[in-house]
């Protein structure tokens, strides 16, 4: 779905904006509503594990970043998060080495396993993502499923802007209470699962 989709929603209530204006701020309300939620989930991706190496990246599509680490697996084994400090602590001065059973995150760019692998193995990671800033289009079923609480998030950005023509605080305050009650909906939707079709979302580029 193109973000410029939202503008025929959003303008109804921002009379007057720039195009450019109102696109930003569709763009900066779905990147909030899935790096808050989580709700941006392709499929899982295998991971090729080499023996002494310990850090490892995902590939995402282009458009988005990696938001965080979901799960990783290796075979029927959930590898257990820790914190980056933690996870250093384990791995101690790195000589010791065994099949990894934790993993941290430093950065939204990679991730790395304690402790050091000894051996091959193909691990599986699932992960959200979220638009990036130069983002132009979000998957279908993000969109579509929740195009109410995007506008509404590109809504009170505007109307919060002072000195403009389409300036509403009163508004503004409403459509982001409206916008932040439906995060929580979907973090829990999240958390304990879709009682309708699967978000995740196959692999396809971005621009």
């Amino acid at each position: 779905m193109k973000l410029s989709d939202f503008s025929v929603f959003v303008r109804s209530e921002v009379q007057g904006a720039p195009t450019f204006l109102v696109e930003r701020s569709v763009r900066d309300s779905a990147i909030e509503f899935c790096r808050r939620t989580g709700v941006y989930i392709p499929e899982p991706e295998t991971i090729s594990i080499i023996p002494g190496i310990n850090e490892y990246e995902v590939t995402v599509p282009t458009g988005t970043e990696m938001n965080y680490i979901t799960d990783v697996f290796a075979n029927k084994l959930k590898l257990q998060p820790v914190s980056y400090n933690e996870l250093l602590e384990r791995l101690g001065d790195e000589t010791e080495t065994g099949s990894p059973r934790y993993y941290s995150q430093r950065d939204n760019s990679s991730f790395f396993v304690a402790p050091i692998p000894s051996k091959a193995d193909n691990f599986r990671v699932l992960y959200s993502l979220k638009p990036s800033s130069s983002a132009s289009s979000i998957p279908d079923s993000v969109g579509k499923e929740h195009r109410e609480t995007i506008t509404q998030g590109a809504i009170y950005r505007l109307q919060m802007m002072p000195n403009q023509p389409f300036t509403n605080p009163g508004a503004a305050s409403s459509n982001k209470q409206l916008f932040d009650r439906e995060v929580g909906r979907t973090i829990r939707q999240v958390k304990y699962g879709f009682s309708g079709g699967s978000l995740k979302v196959r692999y396809r580029e971005f621009v």
